[in-house]
């Protein structure tokens, strides 16, 4: 495969490693608008990699596109590989704007077989996949009760970097992992939802509404209450707990904590992805044919209901 990536920051630089050892790319060719970004940042070196400040250009023999530039900018790289169908992974999120999304959706009808996902990471982690194969089987019961929190803890990143304006969405930048994994864990994507955004912490930037709520509620699957604050002076942490007739499990951070006798199979699971591109790489070989299953990346369609509830529309 010929490989383009748009973006080499921190999540740019984390998908290329994965590219770069990934034995179904043939080329990768990397473009940053900033040159220092190719040496300041640390990265294995490869004969198959250009590097370019350039703008990005479209070319025909692209056959991936991955997008990890800031969030504002993936919707005009998206509608373009739709309009070329030319596959992408986007990092999250797909787009920044519900105007955006309803552009994507109308391009996507002139294109519905268009095949493109979205760095959602934490349902590759190998506890959430065990969850999600327990939950289906009704080890939890019927209905359940789901809290979940992100906690960003990085205050700095939106003081010095492109997420500190007025319409930085923390749902966007961060719940929209809790979201998307309890809808994967569920397997149910139809919610009643209530979105509330607020402003707790007086450190600048003083436009940025940095805590977030969202309800979800189904009548087939429970209730959720998800939340998340960017301010929080604690650690980056990802919270996690459901609660059902029949079991429960609670997860904060890497502690996991659930009853052994009923859910015994969750013993020494990490809530973490083994790397920030493993959706990526499941990706490529889907592209290839050379999965056996689709893996636990996110459909499209997923994909666009999860974007509906995390912009406040109910998807049932």
């Amino acid at each position: 495969m010929n490989v383009s990536l748009i973006g080499f920051g921190k999540a740019g630089l984390e998908l290329y490693n994965e590219l770069v050892t990934n034995e179904l790319v043939k080329s990768i060719n990397v473009y940053d608008p900033n040159p220092t970004s190719f040496s300041s940042n640390v990265f294995q070196g490869s004969p198959k990699t250009v590097f370019s400040s350039s703008s990005f250009q479209f070319e025909d023999s692209i056959d991936l596109l991955v997008i990890a530039s800031p969030d504002h900018r993936h919707k005009q790289y998206l509608a373009e590989a739709i309009h070329r169908d030319i596959p992408s992974f986007v990092e999250k999120p797909f787009v920044t704007s519900y105007a955006d999304l309803e552009e994507i959706k109308n391009l996507l009808g002139s294109n519905p077989g268009y095949q493109s996902t979205s760095n959602l990471i934490l349902r590759s982690a190998p506890l959430y996949q065990k969850v999600k194969e327990l939950f289906a089987s009704g080890r939890f019961g019927p209905k359940v009760f789901i809290e979940g929190k992100y906690l960003y803890g990085r205050w700095e990143k939106i003081v010095n970097g492109w997420r500190g304006h007025k319409d930085y969405s923390v749902v966007l930048g961060g719940l929209i992992h809790i979201i998307d994994l309890a809808c994967y864990l569920t397997d149910d994507y139809k919610y009643k939802v209530e979105l509330h955004r607020h402003r707790i912490t007086s450190r600048e930037p003083n436009d940025v509404l940095d805590f977030s709520q969202v309800s979800l509620a189904s009548s087939e699957t429970g209730f959720f209450s998800l939340t998340t604050s960017f301010s929080t002076n604690v650690e980056h942490r990802r919270d996690l707990a459901i609660y059902g007739d029949n079991a429960w499990i609670e997860i904060k951070g890497d502690e996991v904590r659930f009853d052994v006798s009923k859910l015994p199979e969750l013993e020494n699971l990490s809530p973490n992805p083994v790397s920030k591109g493993a959706l990526l790489s499941e990706f490529i070989s889907h592209l290839n044919g050379q999965s056996k299953d689709d893996g636990c990346f996110p459909t499209m369609r997923e994909v666009l209901y999860v974007m509906d509830l995390c912009l406040g529309k109910s998807t049932y």
